[in-house]
């Protein structure tokens, strides 16, 4: 009966993790033995706590303290062992500490705040934001590392911490937990993920205290084509309704206030000087309408500036100033942006400076505004009968195209009388289109010549811009050499061409030899139907959990043209494939006229979500494109 305590105490840290200390015994900490197997499975890491405290002082203030405790299980979650925080204007990491310990729970390192590496570089031309790191790394699997740390917030609070323990596929969680301290009678917003929005309140010291805790979350294993993982682990942000930054104030109560507080970070910072003026108003005179005049700046803007990022002030969020980029030719997506505002002000063309997601969220969280949603800045135009938005970091992008990373986006158009949402113009899947065509010529030693044009339409010329304008010679035949599975290849006379407007593409053109094309054996000839590598890769899973998530769907063509030498015939050629799904088709033909070979495949796959019990159908349509890419056409001499 005397030992009960004892037992009770080691239940208790079995479920959590904690610490287990038995008199006479070494205190241990975090063993791995009391993970339970289902938090092991699928996992390279395991969350065994975090405890993110913040207490909300003020508009200006808050302290946020936390503890964090990651076992690594093997090399692929070593990632997770390495501590990273952003500080600047309106955080300061005022302490710092940590310790190691090997799989039994013994205390093996200590970390110390002398250990971290500070550094301000940065790939901004402009920054104030310094970067606190800490890594760590050792050969002997699983170990466990603890941070503890404390954050100052300070000179204003838009949002508060973000809860989510879990930041990557492959991580389970043990247990976690989430505290926020508020004096009474503050406003805030809670959004949760996943996670229940329910907390257990008390009060302390004339505030209210909000707890909140997430227990025994199962790793997510990664699979091809499915959603981010923030789409699956729990996610907590809270926000207060009133809100002070730098010398700002303002409310979060609605998209249309946070327009009205970007509208005050932009006004009265879109003024040109006169001579400039005049010179835009005379760039424009004579034409007839606002949309060339809109495309006329536009291409000036895109001559004379140049992107750089900068992250200076107000969160990194208010642009500078117009006439600043003027002077100097460069700004970032903010300055870019509304200095060509300016420009379309100065002669007479309203537009909106607009505030979006670029990248993979194409839709924001409509129920919780706040503008910490956004990471880019675009510029839209309404006219008449449509509205253009202009990306206005790039040099290269054609007027009125919107490329894939923010195409079918929500956005916030920012007005003097607040934001409105826009949602930017998605294409149609068939329009981001490739289309590849090789006039092939065989010899029967097995060579080959070939002229290839190849075409790139959508969001496929926005892929071919780097090869294009960025690359040498050299690196553009490695780059072309990539996509066949021919040996002995020699490339030569690359040449590229644009067609720059609203549904640009571009146009490349090679000529290829191979001395290998076909395989030899007495008097046949072994051709590929396709020398072209197959882009749709196969799924090696089984069995699968969780949808699959096309983006972004496309077509892509293959017309092989193949001459054959005189004197041979054609001894088998394989069938033509026909494939339709739900999610896409897939179509071969092979057809024989004037001794040519003309072979054409398509792949068309749909954007969208699919559920995990197509797998198996999945996999079969892309066996099939494999099996046809990779048939052989057998060819015999007379």
């Amino acid at each position: 009966m005397g030992c009960m305590w004892k037992s009770y105490f080691v239940v208790i840290a079995f479920l959590f993790g904690v610490s287990v200390s038995v008199a006479g015994a070494e205190t241990l900490n975090y063993p791995v033995s009391q993970i339970p197997d289902s938090l092991k499975t699928d996992a390279y890491s395991v969350v065994r706590y975090e405890s993110t405290h913040f207490e909300y002082y003020d508009q200006h203030n808050g302290l946020q303290k936390v503890v964090r405790v990651v076992t690594i299980l093997d090399e692929k979650g070593k990632d997770e062992a390495d501590f990273f925080e952003g500080t600047g204007q309106f955080w300061e990491l005022k302490k710092f500490s940590g310790e190691v310990y090997d799989a039994n729970g013994k205390l093996v390192k200590k970390i110390r705040n002398a250990d971290l590496i500070t550094s301000s570089f940065s790939q901004e031309v402009a920054s104030d934001e310094i970067k606190n790191i800490y890594s760590y790394s050792q050969p002997n699997y699983p170990y466990t590392i603890k941070y503890e740390y404390e954050i100052k917030f300070k000179n204003g609070i838009v949002m508060f911490p973000v809860f989510a323990p879990v930041h990557n596929y492959n991580q389970s969680l043990q247990n976690a937990e989430y505290v926020l301290q508020i004096p009474k009678g503050v406003e805030y917003n809670v959004f949760t993920r996943n996670f229940s929005k329910e907390a257990v309140k008390t009060s302390k010291d004339g505030s209210d205290v909000c707890r909140w805790e997430s227990v025994g979350f199962k790793a997510i294993d990664e699979e091809p084509v499915m959603a981010g993982i923030d789409s699956f682990v729990p996610l907590m942000m809270i926000k207060p309704c009133e809100f002070a930054y730098d010398k700002f104030t303002g409310s979060l109560n609605s998209w249309n206030d946070v327009g009205k507080f970007e509208w005050n970070l932009i006004k009265d910072r879109d003024v040109l000087p006169d001579q400039f003026v005049e010179k835009l108003k005379g760039m424009v005179s004579g034409l007839t309408s606002d949309k060339e005049k809109v495309k006329k700046i536009y291409g000036f803007l895109q001559k004379s500036t140049r992107y750089v990022s900068i992250q200076l002030g107000v969160g990194g969020w208010q642009p500078i100033a117009a006439s600043s980029v003027h002077q100097t030719g460069f700004g970032d997506c903010k300055g870019l942006s509304n200095y060509l505002r300016a420009m379309l002000k100065a002669v007479g063309i309203e537009s909106y400076f607009t505030i979006i997601y670029s990248g993979d969220k194409k839709q924001f969280i409509k129920e919780f505004a706040t503008p910490a949603q956004f990471n880019h800045a675009i510029l839209t135009v309404p006219f008449k009968t449509d509205t253009i938005p202009l990306e206005c970091t790039s040099q290269y992008t054609p007027f009125g195209y919107v490329h894939d990373n923010i195409a079918g986006h929500n956005a916030l158009l920012v007005t003097p009388e607040g934001g409105k949402l826009y949602k930017l113009p998605q294409y149609a899947d068939t329009l981001s289109y490739t289309h590849k065509y090789l006039q092939v010529s065989v010899y029967k030693n097995g060579m080959m010549k070939a002229n290839v044009q190849c075409g790139y339409e959508m969001h496929e010329f926005r892929g071919m811009l780097d090869f294009e304008k960025n690359m040498n010679n050299d690196e553009r035949v490695k780059d072309i050499k990539a996509d066949f599975h021919l040996p002995n290849m020699t490339i030569s006379d690359i040449s590229c061409v644009e067609k720059r407007d609203e549904l640009p593409r571009m146009t490349v053109k090679y000529k290829l030899n191979s001395e290998t094309y076909a395989a030899k054996s007495g008097t046949r000839l072994f051709c590929p139907v396709n020398p072209l590598k197959n882009s749709m890769k196969l799924f090696s899973k089984r069995n699968r959990k969780y949808p699959f998530v096309f983006e972004n769907g496309g077509l892509e063509v293959d017309t092989i043209q193949i001459a054959l030498p005189e004197g041979v015939r054609i001894e088998s050629c394989p069938s033509n494939v026909s494939l339709k799904k739900t999610f896409g088709s897939f179509h071969s033909t092979i057809q024989q006229h004037d001794g040519k070979l003309m072979i054409v495949q398509k792949i068309n796959i749909k954007r969208g979500t699919y559920p995990a019990n197509m797998n198996n159908e999945m996999k079969d349509f892309m066996v099939a494109i494999n099996n046809a890419f990779s048939a052989q056409i057998v060819l015999k001499a007379d």
